[in-house]
């Protein structure tokens, strides 16, 4: 197939200077395999190619090891050694850097998690090397929530990175393909819509007339083929991505037939159709009972020659062979995890499942148990907390007390962690109650520390060391390294409110212990309760380092809960700090689809970030946050969210004022300095004296208390202490308008007229019609004729969140459409 229309494209790769990356997107059959193809043969450079397979669960580094086998040396050795992640990742880095080489990623729409994380180390590395990296996707396929998504977005902003994207042929294109005396060439456009693929098919056969749809025509081709021919295209059929030669059960001349009718493509040891769609078309063909047969026959091969477990598991499964299935899908999923693909290790486990009801009760308990946790990891908690409560009348049947015990307690986190607190404390408490009756052991240990977890957690500072001490003195006895990683978590997330500098000690110990024993989430939850435990005290200096340390390392290892709690974090001290751009930028990049406790902090932030700049939103975020907040009934949830609604009902005046009276009091109890603080300022009526146990920049005068801020990093509660003080209106004033608080500047300009102190020309962020800062950024961008997708993009917002502004815009300038707000910002004056 000549390659027409896409001169613009070889161009562009051809132009690429060393040390960058090619993104090669378009929808399936564009011609991206074409391109690069056509790319490779001139390069005049060694060429290393891997490929992405649509296994139902992708085997982890699949590219990577297609290419170690290409390159040998250093690198096959590394691969060939199943050698830790990070070592095959630099080899694969040195091996560019040593030789001027084009590598070759494709399908990365389908690509596992440890692989989309070599795609970003390398991607940011490359510019170190005379390589070049070619990417290819279909972006059709890439939808909200894909994880490649995440991989664009890391390499969105370097300037490494060189975006080709393909587009549907011509009329003309098909026109010329088509050729004189061909086809009708409008209705062939109109029917492929100039998928080169689909009229490349069509086009294949001329004794066909423009079949109906591609299956046809690939069908129509494979027909032609002889009975031992059409066999061999089923045994390639049933294998995602390439077979393996030589074919089992296939005899090599009828491969060879395939070859030569163009349907199959050798490539080295390794045979694949030209097409995924036409591989597609004859795997859906294959009778029900020949489907399986070929599947017994794929996995018998594979696993005499010693494959992939997880490829292993796809035949087996696809064969209906339960046995073969519960031997290599825990074995997938074991090699998944050494590698930190969390994702695929918690799929490959629940494949397992699928075959496990006929498994003793105690073989079923451990699967189900290291399918929980593999959720637990990557935030799926209603899986882990359902898995879970299966393993346990497992051990009930068993009558394993000591299993049954540790789990109670595990399962009660679990139970936390999806906003259950009531269940959760049912849970734990039945664990210590079990636990009680055995000698010391696991179930004892195990009790011990997610008690401690929870009570740390509830904020219930002695209450989590007290436990926590004898669950480090358990683990330890028990020689359970893992328990005693969690252990340390505890009682060093509750040091941080009563001696900070032991909290940083105890949890980088634990830290220590989790990376000894290969916790890779016990070693991510202590780096985001050094993060979060430092922000929740103000010391954001080491918070946001512990916070930016957990979001790489969760983002390393697929360890999706710990890395979007951690960002949630970040986002909270940019926040605190005064640093609202980035603090918007970052709830950006959350997913809004995280846990419960994730939500609450983002929301939280949201809606307080909201309130304080005058975006509208503030008051849906905050309420989705306080509802939230109440279910979980812990202080360090109820507090933000209360706080906040407060204060947005103070700075809008349109409501009633908000009780914060039972969280404050709740906090008093548990002796939280920084809530009762915070929340003490919002009592209605307002208490003669600060409460003694609030934290110190509470409890001083308004001059005193700036400063004490101002030492702090928080500009904004510095700027709103000046204003207690009569004599500092127009410091804080100015404070606030630079910080872009537009309703807390307009309540100190208030108090200003009321006292007869004139203020100053408030130039910063006066609009004539009132609009906010981000609403006057949002404006101006509507003038350059920007779409909602495009402003989000522009200034790291959602796109929901542009529909708000754009709203309020319409509005205040008191017009109907955008077009007409953009005329009226023409008319408002310069940018």
């Amino acid at each position: 197939m000549e390659l027409l229309e896409r001169e613009q494209f070889l161009a562009a790769l051809r132009g690429s200077p060393p040390g960058r990356v090619a993104l090669v997107a378009g929808e399936a059959g564009i011609g991206k395999t074409s391109l690069v193809r056509g790319f490779c043969e001139d390069a005049g450079q060694p060429v290393l190619q891997g490929a992405c397979d649509a296994l139902r669960t992708p085997s982890p580094l699949a590219p990577l090891h297609d290419m170690g086998r290409q390159a040998g040396g250093d690198l096959a050795r590394v691969m060939a050694a199943d050698s830790p992640r990070h070592a095959m990742f630099t080899a694969f880095l040195d091996q560019l850097t040593a030789q001027e080489t084009v590598a070759v990623v494709e399908d990365a729409h389908w690509a596992d998690e440890a692989t989309l994380d070599l795609l970003v180390f390398a991607g940011r590395r490359i510019s170190s090397t005379r390589s070049l990296l070619i990417v290819t996707y279909r972006d059709d396929e890439v939808g909200a929530g894909h994880p490649l998504l995440a991989v664009l977005g890391a390499l969105a902003t370097d300037r490494t990175v060189r975006r080709i994207h393909l587009p549907p042929l011509s009329a003309g294109a098909v026109a010329t393909l088509a050729g004189p005396g061909g086809p009708d060439a409008a209705e062939l456009h109109a029917r492929t819509g100039g998928n080169p693929f689909f009229v490349s098919e069509l086009l294949s056969d001329p004794g066909l007339r423009v079949p109906g749809t591609v299956r046809d025509a690939v069908l129509a081709r494979a027909a032609r083929l002889g009975v031992a021919a059409r066999d061999a295209l089923n045994s390639v059929a049933i294998v995602p991505g390439q077979a393996v030669l030589p074919l089992d059960g296939a005899d090599p001349e009828a491969v060879d037939a395939c070859v030569s009718a163009g349907m199959l493509i050798r490539d080295g040891s390794r045979i694949r159709f030209r097409h995924e769609l036409a591989r597609l078309a004859i795997e859906d063909s294959i009778p029900p009972g020949r489907r399986v047969a070929l599947h017994q026959r794929a996995l018998a091969g594979l696993a005499e020659r010693g494959s992939d477990p997880a490829r292993l598991a796809y035949h087996a499964e696809e064969a209906g062979d339960g046995a073969a299935v519960l031997i290599h899908a825990p074995a997938a999923a074991r090699r998944a995890t050494a590698v930190g693909a969390h994702r695929q290790a918690a799929d490959h486990y629940d494949q397992a499942l699928r075959f496990a009801g006929r498994l003793p009760a105690a073989d079923r308990a451990e699967l189900l148990e290291s399918y929980s946790e593999a959720c637990a990891a990557v935030g799926r908690d209603a899986a882990a907390v359902a898995a879970a409560g299966q393993a346990l009348d497992c051990w009930r049947e068993q009558g394993d007390a000591e299993r049954e015990a540790a789990l109670l307690a595990r399962r009660a986190h679990y139970l936390w962690s999806s906003g259950e607190n009531a269940a959760a404390q049912a849970s734990m408490r039945a664990a210590l109650t079990l636990a009680h009756g055995l000698p010391p052991g696991p179930g004892l240990a195990a009790a011990y520390t997610w008690s401690a977890y929870l009570q740390m957690l509830a904020r219930d500072i002695p209450g989590a060391i007290s436990a926590g001490t004898q669950a480090i003195e358990l683990a330890g006895q028990a020689g359970e390294q893992g328990l005693l990683a969690r252990a340390l978590n505890a009682v060093g997330t509750a040091r941080w409110f009563d001696d900070p500098d032991l909290a940083e000690q105890t949890l980088t110990r634990s830290i220590e212990v989790a990376r000894q024993a290969g916790q890779d989430a016990a070693a991510a939850w202590a780096m985001v309760n050094l993060g979060s435990g430092a922000g929740e005290v103000r010391r954001y200096t080491p918070a946001e380092h512990w916070l930016r340390e957990a979001i790489a390392w969760c983002s390393d290892r697929d360890l999706d809960a710990g890395g979007r709690y951690a960002t949630a974090w970040l986002a909270r001290c940019l926040f605190e700090r005064g640093e609202w751009e980035q603090a918007a930028a970052t709830l950006a990049q959350d997913d809004p689809a995280g846990n419960t406790m994730t939500r609450i902090v983002s929301l939280t932030v949201l809606g307080r970030l909201r309130a304080r700049r005058g975006d509208p939103g503030a008051a849906e975020a905050l309420e989705e946050a306080w509802a939230l907040a109440t279910r979980t009934g812990d202080l360090q949830r109820l507090w933000p969210a209360a706080a906040g609604r407060a204060e947005l009902a103070w700075l809008t005046g349109s409501g009633p004022v908000v009780s914060v009276r039972g969280i404050y009091d709740l906090a008093v109890r548990l002796g939280h300095a920084w809530a009762i603080g915070e929340l003490g300022q919002w009592l209605d009526p307002p208490p003669e004296q600060v409460h003694p146990a609030a934290a110190a920049p509470y409890r001083v005068k308004p001059a005193g208390a700036a400063r004490a801020w101002d030492a702090l990093g928080c500009p904004y509660e510095a700027a709103m202490a000046l204003a207690g003080d009569p004599g500092q209106l127009r410091e804080a004033l100015s404070r606030l308008e630079r910080l872009g608080a537009r309703p807390a500047a307009d309540q100190v300009a208030r108090r200003m007229r009321d006292l007869r102190i004139r203020a100053p020309r408030r130039s910063t962020l006066a609009h004539p019609h009132g609009l906010t800062a981000r609403e006057t950024d949002v404006l101006g961008l509507l003038r350059d004729g920007l779409r909602n997708a495009e402003i989000a993009s522009r200034l790291y917002i959602s796109e929901k969140t542009v529909d708000h502004h754009v709203s309020a815009i319409l509005g205040k300038l008191g017009v109907h459409s955008r077009q007409e707000a953009a005329r009226h910002g023409d008319a408002a004056g310069p940018r």
